[in-house]
């Protein structure tokens, strides 16, 4: 009778079966890993839907450091916006000049976002006034369907908002 490398002897009329391959448990085991991982990656990729948010929040923040700098500087300072982005101005001796040191520096909008200013008639920026005052003005901006408001009342205030509904 024959025995096994191992000293066991074999049982009559079995064989070995060979071993190649997986098993489908291993290889459910697997995907099963695989689709966690993927999942993971697919959480804490950017989607994009932050980024409307974030711009308006960054605008406002900026729109109300410039009203600061009016006050604090008792001269006329402007948030200029236009399709690619906005920048600062500052008014000396009579000439708009640009405000470039930080937090000033101009800001282009990231691809796709699109930007509208509400003013008066053919005004191009909000301003605010060496006494903090501004006039009224609003900025949309938005991305497929989202879409944020930055206001500038009378006073200077400046207001973050969401569209209804």
């Amino acid at each position: 009778m024959r025995t096994s490398a191992t000293g066991t002897e074999a049982v009559p009329g079995t064989r070995r079966r060979a071993e190649a391959g997986f098993t489908l448990v291993e290889l459910m085991v697997v995907l099963v890993i695989l689709g966690l991982m993927g999942a993971a990656v697919v959480m804490t990729a950017p989607d994009g839907r932050g980024e409307v948010r974030r711009e308006a929040e960054a605008l406002a923040g900026r729109f109300a450091r410039a009203r600061e700098e009016s006050l604090l500087t008792n001269r006329a300072v402007e948030v200029r916006l236009d399709v690619d982005g906005y920048d600062f101005r500052v008014l000396r001796r009579g000439q708009w000049e640009p405000l470039e040191a930080a937090p000033f520096e101009a800001h282009a909008w990231p691809a796709g976002l699109g930007a509208r200013l509400q003013a008066a008639p053919g005004r191009d920026a909000v301003r605010f006034d060496p006494t903090g005052s501004a006039e009224p003005a609003k900025v949309t901006l938005s991305r497929a369907d989202q879409q944020m408001t930055v206001s500038v009342d009378v006073t200077g205030e400046v207001r973050l908002d969401a569209p209804a509904g």
